[in-house]
């Protein structure tokens, strides 16, 4: 029985498909699930096309067939305001493909809520559903993790930390997490660890980033960036390879989710560290 108490609030978007708004029918093709205290959004539509072309013969399959991931690199450029990206979906989509007013809903987890709400409110998919390859999806991960470890409630571990302390003004990158280990005996303060998640076949530019960005904060402090991927790339998986070695020469550590389990149990023997040593 899940406790009522681990449930997170969450609002739900149904996404339509209007070929013909004057008649007052639509399809149901998608849903969007957001959860503001998890900074979560995530995306599924449907990949049933003959449904569509049964409801409407004249759709456009190869627009409907890109939606997905076109909401999936929509929803990763305005990660920064969630709702404000909402909105501004709400107001521009109103013709061929609106998004209903948003309901709530309370979920354990919110990237097992969407499959559900998907399933219930659009209908089963073809395929699998999506696996973890978006930075969004890969991040959920990374926290349900952290909470099943007792890290991500935890006081010292910090949340959306900006950049621009630790390297130069006006620097506007955050990273998702981080923590400062116990100060080793003679010191003052421990080691800063940050943590992102990222995509390596997807987010070639943000491994760019995160190696320019550690190499201006180990300028000014000693500091460990781990980087959650989905997984170590396959062979013969050139721009995944390539991210991952941008990421290696940049001394940036590399967690795929396989092993976020102990990297998570990690991180509380970490912290309980810390709170010894301030006994």
């Amino acid at each position: 029985m899940t406790n009522e108490s681990s449930l997170k609030s969450c609002s739900y978007y149904v996404v339509r498909y209007v070929p013909h708004a004057e008649r007052e029918e639509f399809l149901n093709i998608g849903l969007l699930l957001h959860s503001s205290r998890e900074q979560f959004l995530d995306c599924l539509f449907t990949d049933d096309l003959r449904r569509v072309k049964r409801f409407h013969q004249q759709a456009d399959l190869e627009f409907l067939r890109d939606l997905q991931s076109h909401f999936e690199q929509q929803i990763q450029q305005h990660e920064d305001d969630l709702p404000g990206f909402l909105d501004e979906m709400q107001q521009s989509l109103s013709h061929l493909i609106q998004i209903a007013p948003a309901r709530p809903v309370l979920a354990a987890e919110p990237q097992a809520q969407l499959q559900q709400l998907f399933e219930r409110f659009v209908g089963k998919r073809q395929a699998d559903f999506p696996m973890a390859s978006t930075r969004m999806r890969i991040k959920q991960h990374l926290v349900e993790a952290l909470r099943h470890a007792r890290v991500f409630d935890d006081r010292r571990f910090e949340k959306r930390i900006p950049a621009e302390p630790l390297t130069h003004p006006g620097d506007p990158f955050h990273f998702d997490f981080g923590y400062r280990t116990a100060p080793a005996a003679g010191t003052r303060g421990g080691n800063l660890k940050l943590i992102h998640a990222l995509s390596l076949g997807r987010d070639h530019e943000l491994a760019s980033v995160l190696s320019l960005t550690m190499g201006y904060i180990r300028e000014k402090q000693h500091a460990d960036l781990t980087a959650v991927v989905e997984a170590l790339p396959a062979r013969g998986d050139k721009t995944a390879g390539h991210s991952l070695r941008i990421l290696n020469d940049a001394e940036i550590s590399v967690r795929p989710l396989a092993g976020l389990t102990a990297f998570a149990a990690s991180i509380h023997e970490e912290l309980a560290q810390i709170a010894g040593t301030s006994n």
